[in-house]
């Protein structure tokens, strides 16, 4: 009987079970190394996704503390900058203040200078003119107290003046050394923010990193996964068809020995029957009555093997090279040599080869017909057309030869139920 797999990888419907079944077999050994290899490589890949989920953990708290650092760094570059700003701000006040004052010094000088010309170019006069200009004595004199007054208050104002501008000269001096001890606190805190801002953008690749490196592990590890997953059940595919499998070839093997009992049997019979026919013609030498029964109803199963007419049917006859009586297990047709043979119903060849006296022959397992196996024999072929896998009903198997034991150009036909040969007239 024809026997199929329904995985992809099974062989044809024409291919023996047994041969299926070393194919399934190898393809378990093979199917099952694939998976002890992805389960191994699984395995690697969990291990190699905890030890960079153990590395989180600190990658993170780095990168946090890199922010936390830089936002620090960045706090203090900031106040550093506005007190820079607010050094070079009073810096400036300072220069503009002393510049101010440094007018008002040359204006008062200039006045000072003025009166000094004046009372050097009325020197001798002054107190002279001053009193001849009073109207009185008590004006004289107070005319002279003023003059003497107003030269004082000049003098003093020149020396105030001084003294700011000295005043404002040191204050300045001390903002000039505030700026630059200010500029350079900025300049120190612009380092350390940009080193910050580096071990941040290190840390948050570092973290990058080793999320990316485990999102693509945990990835890989899924991939591995569904793999193994397929690769089990494909695994269990094959071992349920390799039992499958197992249990058809113990059917066959069944069969096989009730085919061999039953055939043992039969050709037992047949020697008896021989046995008995040669005592039967031992004690008539002149006999002639027919062997050959009268043939059964045809019920059409077979078709005719090959157009040519009947020679010789079924039953015991006088054989014409050994020359005494046994039972024709089958059927003759009086084909020319060379004639298409075909298959009588469709089937699976068995065997082609030699047969000893049946010389080149085919056999064809037709399967269980009528509730018995059926198998049919086509002996005597000059050659093959067909030597193995499925055949239909009329396709051409053969040729007529007269190979084996044969007198002629004949196809010599027989018919087996369960291993014993039989009539074919009941079949065709």
């Amino acid at each position: 009987m024809c026997l199929g797999l329904g995985l992809a990888s099974a062989s044809t419907a024409a291919d023996d079970p047994e041969d299926t079944k070393r194919k399934v077999d190898q393809q378990i050994t093979s199917t099952q190394a694939d998976l002890d290899h992805t389960s191994a490589q699984l395995r690697k890949a969990y291990d190699a996704l905890e030890v960079t989920r153990t590395k989180l953990p600190a990658a993170r708290a780095k990168a946090e503390q890199a922010a936390a650092a830089e936002i620090a760094a960045q706090s203090r570059y900031d106040d550093a900058a506005a007190a820079l700003r607010v050094a070079e701000a009073d810096e400036a006040k300072a220069r503009k203040d002393i510049a101010t004052t440094t007018a008002r010094i040359a204006q008062a000088r200039e006045h000072v200078a003025g009166f000094a010309g004046e009372v050097y170019q009325q020197q001798g006069l002054g107190d002279l003119a001053v009193a001849l200009g009073a109207e009185s004595p008590a004006e004289v004199v107070d005319r002279m107290v003023m003059a003497d007054t107003v030269g004082g208050v000049q003098a003093s104002s020149l020396n105030t003046l001084n003294t700011s501008r000295a005043d404002l000269v040191t204050q300045q001096d001390r903002l000039e050394a505030l700026r630059d001890k200010t500029r350079a606190a900025r300049d120190e805190a612009s380092a350390r923010l940009g080193e910050a801002q580096t071990a941040k953008a290190g840390a948050d690749r570092a973290q990058a990193d080793l999320e990316g490196l485990e999102s693509s592990q945990a990835r890989q590890a899924q991939t591995l996964q569904q793999e193994r997953t397929k690769e089990r059940r494909r695994l269990e595919d094959l071992q349920g068809e390799s039992v499958r499998l197992g249990r058809v070839l113990e059917e066959r093997a069944r069969k096989a020995r009730i085919k061999a009992a039953q055939i043992k049997a039969a050709r037992e019979a047949q020697e008896r029957r021989i046995r008995e026919a040669r005592a039967r013609a031992s004690r008539s030498s002149s006999t002639t009555k027919d062997p050959n029964p009268a043939p059964p109803r045809s019920q059409g199963v077979l078709a005719a093997p090959v157009n040519a007419p009947v020679t010789s049917e079924f039953g015991l006859r006088f054989h014409p090279i050994l020359h005494y009586w046994r039972l024709h297990a089958g059927r003759d047709y009086g084909g020319a040599c060379g004639a298409p043979v075909y298959a009588a119903a469709d089937g699976q060849i068995i065997s082609a080869g030699t047969a000893g006296g049946y010389g080149l022959q085919v056999a064809i397992d037709h399967g269980v017909k009528r509730g018995v196996l059926l198998s049919t024999t086509y002996n005597h072929l000059q050659s093959f057309a067909r030597t193995g896998g499925s055949v239909s009903r009329g396709q051409v198997i053969g040729y007529v030869g007269t190979t084996g034991t044969s007198t002629g150009c004949h196809l010599h036909f027989e018919t087996y139920e369960n291993g014993t040969a039989v009539d074919p007239r009941g079949w065709l």
